[in-house]
């Protein structure tokens, strides 16, 4: 059995570390409900730290990392590879909760609630009620659901199509996340099709309406109907959307993660 010195030991331990918790902070720092506006900096570090700490000895012995580089530039080097595939797989899952406020977008527009402007603590901008609603949902049964735990395992099992040491596809990157932005603006329409659908027929009976009576007020009419109907099919249709969603969003991550 080989023994090493505790010197030599310590720095290797420290680097295989540091080289882990690199790619695992820019992943956390993007993602879903780790990365949101409301969570403190240092929680976000935190969590990143702990959680390298806990797979960092799995990596190894599965994927293998990098031995101590032998210069400065080779070390920067190495960290800037990390975050860089880091920050891709955070931004991956942000770009595709992104496309759940899209969704609500064209939802409040359906509905007649694009007036109905609130702030979005998630990401500190003012978004239309249902978006804000449906994404702060999204977050919160994500994590009741263990969605999180797959999100943090996605980051392990990426070492399996991005080896730490190795430059990463660019290309492949680029591609993949055209095809999530696509994927991601398909779901919105997915998810706002029942609007969609009720909102035409309610427009075309609007409009013969007003062609078969033009005497009566159809706006003045049809505006509270509409904000009405609307709010009855988001209730009715809220709980459906939100778990159709999160299991669109896991197989995508699912797959997206996957080497190939």
């Amino acid at each position: 059995m080989t023994s090493y010195p505790l010197e030599q030991l310590v720095p290797a331990l420290l680097w295989t570390y540091f080289l882990v918790f690199c790619r695992m902070a820019a992943a956390i720092g993007l993602m879903p409900g780790f990365g949101d506006a409301y969570v403190n900096v240092r929680a976000r570090l935190v969590v990143a730290a702990t959680i390298s700490y806990a797979v960092t000895p799995l990596i190894q012995s599965d994927y293998g990392l990098p031995a101590e580089p032998p210069n400065t530039f080779h070390m920067f080097a190495l960290m800037a590879d990390e975050i860089f595939i880091g920050a891709f797989l955070g931004l991956m899952g942000r770009v595709l909760l992104a496309s759940l406020e899209t969704g609500g977008a064209i939802i409040a527009m359906q509905t007649s609630l694009a007036s109905a402007i609130t702030f979005n603590p998630g990401a500190t901008s003012p978004e239309t009620l249902p978006a804000s609603l449906m994404s702060a949902m999204a977050v919160v049964i994500m994590f009741e659901t263990g969605i999180d735990h797959m999100l943090i395992r996605s980051v392990v099992e990426s070492y399996q199509a991005f080896p730490a040491g190795a430059l990463p596809p660019f290309g492949d990157m680029s591609q993949a996340m055209a095809r999530l932005v696509s994927r991601g603006f398909l779901i919105s329409v997915e998810l706002s099709a029942p609007f969609l659908i009720v909102g035409t027929v309610y427009f075309v009976a609007q409009g013969l309406i007003a062609k078969i009576m033009p005497q009566l007020q159809v706006f003045y009419l049809g505006l509270p109907l509409q904000v009405l109907g609307g709010l009855t099919v988001i209730g009715l249709t809220l709980p459906t959307l939100i778990y159709w969603f999160l299991g669109q969003y896991v197989d995508v991550m699912t797959t997206f993660s996957r080497p190939g």
